[in-house]
């Protein structure tokens, strides 16, 4: 039977695949408005956006890498659902904001919003081992990227019509639906067992994130990967705030050419995928398909910076989704595979704060250098990190037969020994 047909007929993965699928549709329409809203608060000003994109990210530091012990420790599904409901609230709150125009009060939404996620993503990524084979990770976690890809086709391209014709305030209603929806998904699943039965204190919490920490040191796998994502978030943070500054400064866009842009970098993901489901490609090692997409990714930074015209963004950013796919469902394959499930929630914590703080200090350089720059500018530097990333990685990254692993076994197959096991 074909991997991805039997990953997506295991029901506790469908629930949890359709969920998302719905909640990332509405985050569609949630980020649009929020960038939109802000920029237009305040003058189209480059600061003022970073500062929200770094109010989202700035909680998700802490949060990931102390709740890692956490999420090893309680329900996962549990945690998710609760995480969900109280993402409604928040988002009604920007509804709020916005009408009101209480831009402080954006930024503190914002910063509990991002403390929020900043559980339910690793518990997503710690749930997904839990309810599928470790030979369909591959396929689970590539299925996992099409929710990215039906909300960017459709969510995007909707929010901005929606916005252009019916107000922002109507895209924060349509994102706490959604996210109600994904909580009853996430209720109708099967129930999941709790990884551990240790009480969670702050003592034991303290032990179990440093041998999380240690892990991911010990380990050259995750360490080689941990470090070229960085790098390449380095540039990745300085394009989230760019993005829509860039769009109506230079090129005099509105919401639903905005909009545009988004779907078509969800309909480049969405061929990606489908481009994963050949064996071909998927025979390929996820060293080759995580260091093969980022170099797409980084050549489509530098072309969106020297793009002459909108219509050529539109095939640059369809460029940068084709690649998408391959580089996120290889990355996180090669760390579930060569982590423990006992440690599954404190690694991915571990290596997501780390990627993000790289994020977070791309976007407080992009929010106080990207004027004095030039908008152009940034985004071609953004694209020179990614590439120097990718160099990073033909030397760091362990290639499979230094990682352990024998020659001519695919992806969805990965095993990855432990020598390095604490």
């Amino acid at each position: 039977m074909n991997p991805f047909i039997r990953v997506a007929r295991t029901p506790a993965f469908w629930r949890l695949w359709v969920g998302q699928v719905v909640s990332q549709f509405g985050d569609g329409f949630y980020w649009l408005a929020i960038m939109l809203g802000v920029s237009n608060l305040t003058g189209q000003s480059v600061q003022a956006v970073g500062l929200v994109s770094m109010a989202f990210l700035l909680p998700q530091l802490p949060m990931n890498l102390f709740g890692g012990p956490f999420i090893d420790r309680v329900n996962r599904r549990h945690l998710m659902i609760v995480a969900d409901v109280l993402r409604v609230f928040t988002t009604l709150g920007m509804l709020f904001a916005y009408r009101w125009q209480v831009l402080p009060l954006i930024y503190v939404l914002a910063l509990v919003q991002s403390s929020i996620s900043g559980l339910f993503l690793p518990a997503k990524n710690a749930l997904i081992p839990q309810i599928v084979s470790r030979e369909d990770l591959l396929p689970a976690n590539t299925l996992s990227q099409t929710t990215q890809v039906a909300a960017l086709i459709f969510g995007p391209a909707l929010a901005g019509f929606t916005i252009e014709h019916l107000g922002l305030e109507i895209a924060f209603v349509i994102d706490a639906a959604t996210f109600l929806i994904s909580a009853l998904f996430l209720w109708w699943m099967p129930p999941v067992p709790t990884p551990a039965t240790e009480s969670v204190g702050w003592k034991r919490s303290w032990v179990a994130l440093q041998e999380g920490v240690h892990f991911l040191w010990q380990n050259a796998v995750i360490r080689g990967v941990t470090v070229v994502v960085s790098v390449l978030f380095l540039g990745l943070g300085a394009v989230n705030v760019l993005w829509v500054p860039y769009m109506q400064r230079v090129f005099s866009l509105g919401a639903q050419e905005i909009g545009l842009v988004d779907a078509f970098q969800g309909l480049g993901m969405f061929l990606g995928t489908a481009l994963l489901s050949v064996r071909g490609v998927r025979s390929r090692s996820p060293r080759v398909l995580l260091l093969g997409g980022l170099t797409v990714v980084s050549a489509g930074f530098v072309a969106t910076g020297l793009a002459p015209s909108y219509p050529f963004i539109l095939g640059t950013v369809l460029g940068i989704g084709l690649a998408v796919p391959a580089a996120q469902a290889s990355f996180m394959t090669l760390i579930q595979s060569a982590t423990p499930d006992r440690l599954m929630g404190r690694v991915n914590g571990a290596v997501s704060a780390i990627i993000n703080g790289a994020m977070f200090l791309s976007m407080a350089l992009a929010t106080t250098l990207a004027e004095p720059v030039g908008l152009r500018e940034s985004y071609v530097l953004c694209g020179v990190l990614g590439f120097l990333s990718v160099a990073w990685g033909i030397r760091l990254l362990p290639s499979e037969k230094q990682a352990g692993v024998s020659e001519g076994v695919t992806p969805r197959r990965l095993t990855v020994t432990h020598q390095d096991h604490p």
